[in-house]
């Protein structure tokens, strides 16, 4: 069975943690490159979500590895109450979507 594994920072771990999430707090990008390349290597994770700034940190390689990847999808976690409008939000969601199944979605102005 694929598995959910967040790489967040310390502050945000235990929330997950009490979700019942299996989390990695990493104090730092290069702890969360760290994880995340282990994960990879691993194999085990169906989904692989981690802090956006920490996304954005990840060397041109690593970028293109989870490019080309089917398995795990990895999805940047936004940091904050609100990062995201809701219609960007709805992107993002069918993009990850797309990026698991294969099926592009598309949402109504009135859904959610």
């Amino acid at each position: 069975m694929a598995r959910l594994t967040i790489i967040t920072n310390p502050t945000l771990a235990p929330g997950f943690a009490l979700a019942g999430v299996q989390v990695i707090a990493a104090e730092s990008d290069a702890v969360a490159r760290r994880a995340l390349a282990r994960l990879l290597d691993e194999g085990e994770a169906g989904i692989i979500a981690l802090d956006a700034p920490y996304l954005a940190s990840l060397d041109y390689a690593t970028a293109r590895r989870i490019d080309e990847l089917v398995k795990p999808v990895v999805v940047a976690l936004p940091v904050g109450a609100h990062v995201l409008p809701e219609q960007r939000r709805s992107r993002q969601i069918a993009e990850l979507i797309r990026r698991a199944i294969g099926i592009r979605m598309t949402f109504r102005e009135n859904e959610q």
